[in-house]
């Protein structure tokens, strides 16, 4: 259900310019918010599944093809929280600081900083940061899906970010 989300929110983002009914500032909000969606859906597979295939942005796969054709490798966990982080961020420029209550279940600034930063922290975390826990953890061509190497740097992205949310919001 998840990448039906991630499918259908990269379709919509790609196809919403060519609406001529809403004005270009719904469009800018509707784009920023399937954004965000399909960054949280990522999130949420991540935080359940660890390392995930990310699919192509454009969303369009011809489903026919043969499974080989198809096939998509589960990225880096390090690789799928920059995607997730930057998805977010794009978002974030484009979404309202506040929803008025007929609109407030929809994503604001905050919920995309916020979810931004989070998953920063968790790269950071030493559960993905140089855990060497995870040294069997590969894909089925023997690359390393979980960094084994311990960096600092993902703790000044996750501050970074924590602080941004803080500013921002």
């Amino acid at each position: 259900q998840a990448y039906d989300g991630i499918r259908h929110a990269s379709i919509f983002i790609h196809n919403i310019d060519r609406n001529k009914e809403m004005t270009p500032d719904e469009i800018v909000d509707y784009k920023a918010q399937a954004r965000f969606v399909r960054a949280y859906f990522y999130w949420k597979l991540l935080q359940k599944y660890g390392p995930i295939p990310i699919i192509p942005n454009d969303g369009v796969m011809d489903y026919n093809a043969a499974y080989e054709d198809l096939y998509i490798p589960r990225s880096t966990y390090d690789d799928c929280v920059n995607y997730i982080a930057e998805e977010m961020k794009l978002a974030a420029k484009d979404l309202p600081l506040k929803r008025d209550t007929r609109n407030m279940a929809r994503p604001t600034r905050g919920a995309a900083l916020a979810t931004r930063a989070k998953a920063l922290l968790y790269a950071a975390s030493p559960l993905y940061n140089g855990n060497t826990d995870y040294a069997n953890f590969k894909d089925q061509d023997g690359n390393q899906l979980v960094n084994q190497t311990y960096s600092d740097k993902k703790w000044q992205d996750a501050a970074k970010a924590s602080k941004a949310f803080i500013d921002r919001y």
